[in-house]
């Protein structure tokens, strides 16, 4: 591969992790958010150990991101202000209703999330096939995680449904 096209795709790799880094924080106030739906139930401690894997899966992303040699652009750290809002307010499920469809959407909204983040560590599985810079333990440690959290996802969603859904919760 010449230099030209090398530099071409780390700047395509550069984006797309500082994209998905800037993402997660909005995704950890999400799961920060759910929490507070969730407050005073069964499921409140799993989403606040959810937000604090979140949390270490971001710390991680940043330091691969630092270990590739990567900077993110000016303008994406302004973004994660944003991100960090929004995510707080959390849009999805603004009054924190438990009872109610928005917080199946928040659960669901989480999942997606999770998906994204697994398809990206995925993606960076494959990359490692051919590039040693890559931690390949760290990548697999990362995918497992994330299917993890997944798998934690569909729990709360499966044990709380009926409380949204059908009558008297039942």
């Amino acid at each position: 591969m010449s230099g030209s096209s090398r530099s071409d795709a780390d700047e395509h790799l550069a984006t797309y992790l500082n994209e998905h880094l800037l993402a997660s924080e909005g995704g950890l106030q999400a799961f920060q958010a759910a929490a507070r739906t969730f407050e005073g139930t069964r499921h409140e401690p799993a989403l606040l150990a959810l937000a604090e894997d979140i949390a270490r899966d971001r710390r991680d992303l940043a330091r691969l991101i630092q270990h590739l040699g990567f900077r993110p652009a000016g303008w994406k750290r302004l973004l994660t202000l944003a991100f960090q809002t929004v995510g707080s307010i959390n849009p999805v499920n603004l009054l924190r209703i438990r009872r109610g469809s928005m917080a199946q959407l928040e659960l669901d909204v989480l999942t997606g999330m999770v998906r994204a983040k697994l398809s990206m560590w995925d993606a960076l599985l494959e990359l490692a096939e051919r590039d040693d810079r890559f931690d390949r333990a760290l990548l697999t440690d990362l995918q497992g995680r994330a299917e993890g959290q997944i798998i934690e996802l569909q729990r709360i969603s499966r044990e709380s449904v009926r409380e949204r859904f059908v009558e008297g919760g039942a």
